[in-house]
């Protein structure tokens, strides 16, 4: 134990909480509530902790949102807070809790709401399903995900390549 009575880290931990903490600034800095305030709406914590590349749930996210707010309530996060609870859960839990579905899972999904085997699906039927079906998402979740994965052109989601960069991140494997 250090004199303060916190654990000791090795190197490679202590690297890696580091790493961590400025992947949860970096993404808490983008959803600022207003530019330098170093505070993003409670709101937005879901979408903020999401972008971090972990896919919690909703009772996840929402045990998240408890350990990250304010003692006095306020409905702003502040960066220290979500910083500090951010880069433990991204140590401990990301490899096993939070992990991305993988492009064979994604694709097993998609292609159950497309039984004719087209290759994609109707965004108006699958907003109508995200907002009233499961685990319901809210508009603004919903709106967010058909910006990327809809095609402007023909209203339809060509899943093979959303499935691509959902399970990716958009990153090259």
């Amino acid at each position: 134990m250090a004199a303060s009575g916190a654990v000791a880290l090795r190197p490679q931990q202590a690297a890696e909480l580091e790493a961590a903490k400025k992947r949860a600034r970096d993404a808490f800095l983008i959803f600022e509530h207003r530019e330098g305030s170093r505070l993003v709406d409670g709101k937005e914590i879901a979408t903020v902790i999401r972008s971090l590349g972990i896919n919690p749930t909703g009772p996840q996210c929402d045990q998240l949102l408890e350990e990250v707010r304010n003692e006095d309530g306020s409905p702003l996060i502040t960066l220290d807070r979500f910083e500090s609870v951010m880069a433990q859960a991204l140590v401990e839990k990301s490899k096993t809790e939070f992990q991305r579905d993988d492009y064979h899972r994604l694709m097993r999904a998609f292609r159950a709401f497309d039984p004719e085997k087209r290759g994609w699906i109707n965004a108006d039927y699958l907003k109508n399903l995200m907002l009233t079906r499961g685990e319901q998402f809210t508009p603004d979740e919903v709106n967010h995900m058909l910006s990327v994965a809809v095609d402007e052109d023909t209203g339809r989601i060509y899943y093979e390549d959303y499935a691509m960069l959902l399970a990716t991140d958009g990153r090259d494997i």
